[in-house]
Formats: structure tokens, C-alpha cells, sequence
């Protein structure tokens, strides 16, 4: 559970960064508005992270919005803002490198103790 809230943490801070450095319009209350949540299963491990944030973010990292649909953007003077789709992406990629470790590693860890039972019971027979 503390490795993907950290992981989540680290997210709202990169989206908080970027958006940020392009200097997005009304920011300060996108930025103030998000949340993160991870989901437990039943064993106690992480199986979903929900994010929020107001929902206006997404336009402006669409560069649509105020009238403008996304197929006219090229010829509008509105641009995006791109701050979430790429950043995220990336961070949803680290995060599954991160779980595949950890839990290659608990799989591992596993067949260890299974191999040390087997020996167990065969030096006991």
C-alpha cells in the first residue's frame, strides 16, 4: 500500500510540475483540487488507484475548450497544454516495472519456502 501511495504522490506532483511550467490557466485550482485513493483487495493489496481533479484540466491538455473542439485546435490559437496524457503514461509504465519486481519477487520468495518444505519432508522420511 506505501509504495503505490508513494507512487501516486510522486504522479500528482509531476502533473502539479507541468502544469505549472506551461503556465495553465486557472491552475491554482486545478492544482488545489487533487486527490488520489488506492483500492485494497481482500489479501490487502493495491488493485486500483483512482485520481481526481476538475474536470476542465483535460481540456487544456487537449488545447480545446471556449468553443473549440479538439479536430479544429490545429487552426485555432488555442494549444495544448499536454500535461496529463504523456506524464501519466509514463508514470502508469514505472509503476507496472515496480509491481512486476515486487511481485516477481514475493513469486520467488515462494517457491523458496514450497523448495524448503519439500526438503524438509524429505530429510524427515
Amino acid at each position: 500500500l506505501e509504495m503505490v501511495q508513494a507512487w501516486a504522490d510522486i504522479v500528482i506532483k509531476r502533473w502539479v510540475t507541468k502544469i505549472t511550467q506551461l503556465n495553465v490557466v486557472e491552475s491554482s485550482e486545478l492544482l488545489r483540487s487533487f486527490t488520489s485513493q488506492v483500492m485494497l483487495d481482500a489479501q490487502g493489496d493495491p488493485f486500483k488507484v483512482t485520481f481526481t481533479f476538475l474536470y476542465y484540466g483535460i481540456f487544456s491538455d487537449m488545447g480545446v475548450g471556449k468553443g473549440v473542439p479538439y479536430a479544429l485546435v490545429p487552426t485555432s490559437n488555442r494549444r495544448a497544454k499536454p500535461w496529463y496524457s504523456r506524464q501519466f503514461t509514463a508514470e502508469v509504465h514505472k509503476l507496472a516495472e515496480i509491481m512486476a519486481q515486487r511481485y516477481g519477487e514475493r513469486a520467488l520468495e515462494a517457491i523458496q519456502i514450497i523448495e524448503r518444505r519439500t526438503e524438509f519432508k524429505n530429510k524427515t522420511r
